[in-house]
């Protein structure tokens, strides 16, 4: 599957202007150079199904937690090539939609089974991470497509003001699952990514809008201050707890004055 993935997907990437996630499908669609995201994600899937075969980790309980969900992360990356591939938008959406589901299953599983290490976040957290971000990117994509496709314009507002209630959704939504944990980063900068790809287009390309252009770039600035701030915090108050630790385990073994 990893193999399939990475080698129809470098062919998808470079075919998918016109693509129903290609650049000029809507105001929200990325440059197609976005969608190089799943080729670390496999190589880490990748690795982190060799990781498992260690024997240190063949006891490890948290690898039943997630496995699953690497798993079903897998299926749908491949669900995902073969929906673009055949440009059904339907199919696309229901795939997209599966993949958000799975990643904030998986978001939920991190916040309360952290790794052990940093190779176990590097080949499975990280991965999951991304793949939320991707599902994220390519149901939006989708759906702007789709509204796009058919003129559609509720209460009459104009495709723009759609774009930005849709960036502003993302952005809320994206900086409320940074605001868990340590900041979810890897979720963080794919979506930054992604942010930064519809940001080119919108300036670069075509069709082009300075606003939503202008919006994509601060909606990505807002969501790497945001997990950066939460990481930062976390972090620290980790460090200050093991300072407190520290200073009384010196306490409790300094000998009491006569």
């Amino acid at each position: 599957m990893a193999y399939v993935h990475i080698r129809d997907g470098i062919r998808l990437i470079d075919d998918s202007a016109g693509g129903i996630v290609g650049s000029a499908g809507s105001l929200l669609a990325p440059a197609a150079s976005v969608w190089w995201m799943w080729l670390p994600v496999t190589a880490a899937w990748l690795g982190y199904a060799l990781y498992q075969w260690l024997p240190r980790q063949r006891q490890n309980p948290r690898h039943e937690r997630f496995g699953w969900l690497v798993l079903a992360s897998q299926v749908l990356a491949f669900a995902w090539l073969l929906a673009v591939s055949g440009e059904t938008a339907g199919a696309l959406l229901a795939v997209a939609a599966a993949q958000v589901a799975v990643g904030l299953v998986a978001v939920h599983s991190m916040n309360i089974h952290p790794p052990a290490s940093g190779t176990e976040g590097i080949l499975a957290d990280a991965p999951l991470g991304v793949s939320l971000a991707a599902g994220i990117l390519s149901l939006v994509a989708v759906l702007a497509f789709i509204l796009t496709r058919a003129e559609a314009d509720l209460a009459g507002w104009g495709g723009t003001v759609w774009a930005l209630i849709g960036l502003i959704t993302v952005l809320v939504g994206v900086t409320m699952i940074c605001m868990t944990d340590r900041g979810h980063l890897s979720l963080a900068l794919a979506i930054v990514w992604g942010l930064s790809c519809i940001a080119f287009e919108r300036l670069m390309g075509a069709p082009d809008s300075i606003s939503i252009g202008v919006g994509a770039a601060v909606a990505a600035f807002l969501v790497l201050v945001s997990a950066g701030s939460r990481r930062h915090q976390v972090d620290h108050e980790r460090r200050r707890a093991e300072r407190q630790i520290q200073g009384r385990r010196r306490g409790a073994a300094r000998p009491a004055n006569i």
